[in-house]
């Protein structure tokens, strides 16, 4: 809403990739003659998450949690990092999605017009051309 007015303005977007809020765990299991690697949570950032829900709630942006399935992330593990921070009572996320590779995501960029940055460990920041930032240049 604007001056009473009802707007149908989207609130400035930016995407968080997993990796730079939660670690995840590299975990084999062996089953006769068969091992498999699975991923899973490991321990949550608790200062970049602070960080990220003082962003939020100080400039009203909306934050997409984004993982990589070709990296090893899955769409119940963002979800699982969701229900924790949101029994915390401190969740700067209001989505979560995964992408098959990091070509997907960087494909849909130009057509988010309300999207205001991605927030990427250092090593991709350059994949993502003007919207690549690091947390701490906030």
């Amino acid at each position: 809403m604007k001056n009473g007015d009802i707007s149908n303005e989207t609130s400035p977007r930016i995407i968080v990739l997993a990796e730079v809020v939660v670690t995840r765990k590299e975990e084999t299991q062996k089953k006769l003659f068969k091992s498999k690697t699975v991923f899973t949570i490991g321990e949550l950032n608790q200062l970049e998450l602070i960080r990220l829900w003082s962003l939020t709630t100080k400039y009203g942006l909306s934050t997409e949690l984004a993982g990589i399935e070709s990296e090893g992330w899955t769409q119940e593990m963002l979800d699982k990092v969701m229900d924790i921070l949101d029994r915390r009572g401190g969740n700067p996320f209001n989505y979560a999605q995964v992408y098959s590779t990091p070509q997907e995501l960087v494909g849909d960029l130009p057509y988010r017009v309300n999207l205001r940055g991605v927030i990427d460990i250092p090593s991709r920041i350059a994949l993502y051309g003007s919207h690549g930032v690091e947390l701490q240049n906030l």
